[in-house]
């Protein structure tokens, strides 16, 4: 999870319930010709999931949300194109090398669009305490989830596909990208080593104590956020968007991170409806988590930092995940900037 300040190079950002994300800039040295072929991952830093901002004061006029993103887009070619029985009989290709002339094709029409509709999974995992073991047991069980689920779509698409690290932490520790707890940040990933780091008792800490015995799904919304920059790192989304803005201006980098942290939110909502049976996702706790979501927005207190979207898109997205649980569907970087602003 991350303050609002922006790592371009670090792709994990974290949707915890009252936080805003906000991601961590850390830029690396992008080396190589027109030609070269580039990692998914050009750098490394945090991405991470900034603290919940103050809330209003009981008498304060609230905007109720919109969820902007319209009930269907119009991807066409470079959306939701379905995957041919030939491409996915071909050896798996590994999505995070890329030439510089691949990018804006890996962005807009990446393979991992056209493996339709996520199917339900059926996922166990233990209720979440405030107890550390338990948080762990939960997350752990989760994450299997997640692996399956996101392994899955990966080979229907012919790619390759490696599972996250878990650093799910109780006592302090530094990484690739930096120490751990940080006061800003309830939990991150990290590109350099593929890393989700969460801290068992941190994580609860900076989601305004919510009990996650009684409400476990902004957790697990949380931890689904982190591992769709996961997913965006090992489709090579992660390095593309960076390498095409990486000598732009600040202005153009944050449009970019818009659209990828709105694709981890679209991505997150996928899979959390595909568990939402066996994980007890009832649709008050999905309101819940959507009203939460749209308080993190950029335009929510974000400190005037526009890297991660409005409420009502970064609600929005989620929610377009959700209703469709198409991963087509998430591309973002094929829909007009006012969808992603």
């Amino acid at each position: 999870m991350r303050p609002r300040g922006s790592s371009p190079l670090a792709f994990g950002v974290f949707g915890v319930l009252a936080m805003t994300f906000a991601a961590v800039v850390v830029i690396a040295g992008l080396a190589g010709g027109d030609e070269a072929e580039v990692p998914a991952t050009p750098g490394a830093g945090p991405i991470a999931t900034r603290n919940a901002g103050i809330p209003p004061a009981e008498d304060a006029e609230v905007t109720p949300p919109r969820f902007g993103p319209p009930p269907t887009l119009k991807l066409g070619s470079m959306g939701d194109t379905e995957i041919t029985l030939a491409a996915q009989q071909r050896m798996a290709v590994d999505l995070r090398a890329m030439r510089r002339s691949d990018t804006s094709a890996r962005l807009k029409r990446n393979p991992l669009y056209g493996t339709g509709t996520m199917r339900p999974t059926t996922c166990r995992a233990p209720r979440p305490s405030t107890r550390p073991a338990d948080m762990l047991n939960y997350l752990n069980a989760v994450t299997g989830c997640l692996d399956r689920a996101w392994s899955g779509k990966f080979s229907q698409a012919g790619a390759v596909f490696l599972q996250p690290r878990r650093v799910y932490w109780s006592r302090p520790g530094r990484g690739p990208c930096g120490t751990y707890p940080n006061p800003r940040f309830a939990a991150y990933y990290c590109p350099s080593n593929r890393g989700m780091y969460i801290g068992l008792t941190h994580l609860i800490e900076q989601t305004g104590q919510t009990d996650p015995a009684s409400n476990h799904v902004p957790y697990l919304a949380v931890l689904a956020h982190e591992y769709g920059h996961h997913v965006q790192t090992m489709a090579g989304i992660g390095g593309a968007w960076w390498w095409e803005v990486a000598d732009k201006s600040k202005t153009a980098q944050n449009a970019y991170s818009r659209r990828n942290e709105l694709q981890a939110q679209c991505m997150a909502g996928v899979f959390v409806r595909t568990v939402r049976t066996s994980l007890g996702v009832t649709g008050a706790r999905w309101n819940e988590v959507l009203q939460t979501e749209y308080s993190r927005g950029d335009d929510q207190g974000g400190g005037g930092i526009r890297d991660h979207g409005t409420g009502d898109h970064y609600a929005g997205w989620l929610q377009q995940g959700w209703k469709y649980a198409r991963i087509g569907y998430c591309n973002t970087w094929a829909v007009p900037a006012s969808q992603v602003s």
